[in-house]
């Protein structure tokens, strides 16, 4: 199964951001500060409370106060759940993720960019069997796993006692998943919930196994290359 179908407007705002994907199903915390996204957000306040949040690609900063800093073509379509509007002018916001989607071109004729945006349906390429086997990896590659933080940790293991599919779950994961953005631009531009969780489970593995590998070689009497 694939994420649950949900209506989305065909022109979006969007709100260009580093280090930030907005996975389906998870809420991510704003404050909106520049004129341009405050005139965004109070467009979207008014309408439909749609904005979709798109990772700037490398480079991008010479060109961040116009609509050319390159971004990454699969983003992540929001509504706005909660929003308060402090005396200096500024948002905070609190925006649900709902469904990825394509750029299929942008609008100019704004301070802030727009654009024509096409749904991206998930889906999962293999059967139940076989995603069973591979969610019981995903939890095995997660337990007792040096590289990551213990309270992380403990978080998604309780995910193991919830009933959800690989598409939700694997979303839910890759949202703090402790790497690099364009690692999670990858998770986001995968529709196959198999095939992300798949790089979800060799990227908690090859973490656990940077951790060992340092563990070992500070330990007392460990490897020395002096």
């Amino acid at each position: 199964m694939g994420e649950e179908w949900q209506y989305l407007p065909e022109y979006v705002p969007l709100f260009p951001l580093p280090e930030v994907v907005l996975f389906p199903r998870t809420i991510l915390p704003l404050h909106i500060f520049e004129p341009r996204y405050r005139e965004m957000t109070a467009d979207a306040l008014v309408g439909d409370r749609i904005i979709a949040t798109a990772l700037l690609q490398p480079g991008f900063e010479p060109l961040y106060y116009t609509h050319r800093a390159p971004i990454y073509p699969t983003i992540g379509v929001g509504e706005i759940v909660e929003s308060e509007q402090v005396p200096d002018g500024n948002y905070n916001l609190l925006l649900r993720g709902l469904s990825r989607a394509k750029i299929i071109e942008e609008l100019t004729d704004r301070p802030y960019r727009v654009a024509r945006i096409e749904p991206v349906r998930t889906f999962c390429s293999r059967d139940q069997t076989a995603s069973q086997k591979l969610r019981g990896e995903l939890f095995n590659a997660i337990r007792n796993n040096p590289g990551l933080d213990a309270r992380l940790r403990k978080m998604w293991l309780r995910l193991a006692d919830l009933d959800l599919e690989l598409d939700e779950l694997s979303d839910l994961i890759a949202v703090a998943v402790p790497t690099e953005a364009e690692l999670r631009q990858c998770l986001m531009d995968e529709p196959d919930a198999y095939l992300r969780t798949q790089m979800l489970v060799n990227q908690i593995r090859t973490l656990g196994a940077i951790a060992r590998n340092y563990q070992r070689s500070t330990r007392p009497g460990g490897p020395s290359f002096n």
